[in-house]
């Protein structure tokens, strides 16, 4: 399965998107909702679910949006303990992004995901938790399920995927015992801020997934502005033109 992250973040990177999943080139995105994405892109989104793509909510709580009441630093959320009043106004923001989506698209999400993978963090997957279920919601959990499968990985995103595996793998603990189904297996870290490796790495991630593999994508396009902020505008581009030049075939 081959999943966008981020719709929702810049309108050009929500065409890029939207094409690959019309063509039937990915299984679907999870979507940020704030108050910029076009009506017109909900609506694509939502033919585009009827013919089969899978549309999830990417939880954000990390990057300023229009439309998005609060950030936090990754530093603070990272924290394995967070006092009270922090844990409420997250949740807050959780829930309202779960009604926010709802609202959108007239149904819950087919999956749960987070920007900057913060639904795995220790003191937030409780309150992750806790969202509206239903029979055939999940949870993307980015942990390949091979040492094989992690090894590739990690040459492929770096050191920091250490921690992201690790924090995934206690989550997936608690999500399962909450009655979640999460995915089995997972690809997709990729140093986006070196656009050299991503055009050597993506193609090999994709080859080796299995049938069973959830792969994490960030298609989009180098001229976004609000998607580039923070981000290596070549290596997003980049991704998206091994896309269209066959890599998912």
């Amino acid at each position: 399965m081959l999943i966008a992250d981020d719709f929702g973040l810049g309108r050009k990177h929500d065409s890029a998107i939207l094409s690959l999943v019309e063509a039937g080139r990915l299984d679907g995105t999870s979507v940020m909702v704030n108050h910029a994405i076009a009506p017109a892109d909900i609506a694509r989104l939502q033919a585009a679910r009827v013919s089969g793509a899978q549309i999830g909510l990417h939880l954000n709580l990390t990057q300023a949006l229009p439309g998005m009441s609060a950030a936090w630093p990754l530093s603070t959320l990272l924290r394995p303990f967070l006092g009270a009043d922090l844990l409420e106004a997250i949740r807050d923001s959780l829930v309202r992004q779960t009604d926010e989506f709802a609202s959108l698209f007239g149904h819950l999400p087919d999956y749960y995901d987070g920007h900057q993978h913060c639904h795995c963090f220790p003191a937030i997957v409780p309150l992750v938790a806790r969202l509206p279920a239903g029979s055939q919601i999940w949870i993307r959990i980015p942990l390949p399920s091979s040492w094989a499968g992690r090894w590739r990985n990690l040459r492929a995103g770096g050191a920091k995927g250490v921690l992201i595996m690790a924090l995934a793998a206690r989550a997936r603990a608690v999500f399962r015992r909450a009655g979640w189904q999460v995915n089995s297996d997972f690809s997709g870290f990729l140093r986006l801020d070196d656009p050299a490796s991503v055009r050597h790495w993506l193609p090999r991630l994709l080859s080796a997934a299995g049938p069973g593999c959830l792969v994490m994508l960030h298609p989009g396009d180098a001229g976004d502005e609000v998607q580039c902020d923070g981000h290596a505008p070549q290596s997003r581009s980049c991704e998206t033109q091994i896309l269209f030049q066959g890599a998912v075939d």
